[in-house]
């Protein structure tokens, strides 16, 4: 459970610091625009300041010099980091696909031990088989919703060829079908097990 809401936080960080850093692209622009009025009135505009260019860099410092890491224009930047914008559709799909890995790899064998199994593929979970399909579309349907996305018995919130986009609110909501699911573990025996 603490692996999920750390998560949903990191989750939850980055929207708000998307929505941070696009605020401050456009008070930037709009600083700019009233100086432009002075100088270049033709320039003084949204459309000008959009085709400028934003790029990410690494500054020199005494061993190395400076590295651009990504380039783009303003508005290109204010487009993917819009609300519903590129960069959350990704933060969602990344966040989906690392809870997967993270069950898949660690949590459902320490789950399945604990509860007395000798195999992890013994615990079964409507919830994290969702939870795979989502994510096997996400990585291998180019983040659309297959037959099987469409089929889900708990998360039911894409139809085939549906864009996955997890919303603030399908984060919240993930969260909890999976404190539901933790809740029941938790109420069968368990067998004492060491985690890492």
């Amino acid at each position: 459970m603490r692996f999920s809401y750390d998560l949903l936080g990191a989750y939850l960080d980055a929207l708000a610091g998307l929505e941070a850093v696009r605020k401050e692209v456009i008070r930037e622009q709009n600083e700019k625009i009233e100086k432009l009025r002075l100088i270049k009135p033709h320039d003084a505009t949204v459309e000008f300041m959009d085709q400028q260019v934003l790029d990410h860099r690494f500054g020199a410092n005494q061993n190395e010099p400076e590295e651009i890491l990504h380039r783009s224009t303003q508005g290109a930047f204010k487009h993917r980091t819009a609300f519903g914008g590129a960069d959350a559709r990704f933060l969602g799909q990344m966040m989906v696909a690392l809870l997967y890995g993270a069950w898949e790899d660690k949590y459902r064998q320490e789950a399945a031990f604990a509860l007395g199994h000798s195999d992890k593929n013994e615990l079964k979970s409507e919830l994290f088989s969702d939870v795979a399909k989502l994510r096997h579309a996400i990585v291998h349907n180019n983040g659309k919703a297959t037959k099987e996305v469409g089929r889900a018995k708990v998360i039911k919130w894409f139809q085939e060829n549906d864009e996955i986009f997890i919303s603030r609110v399908q984060a919240r909501n993930l969260l909890e079908e999976i404190d539901h699911f933790i809740t029941q573990l938790c109420s069968k025996p368990c067998q004492p097990f060491e985690t890492s």
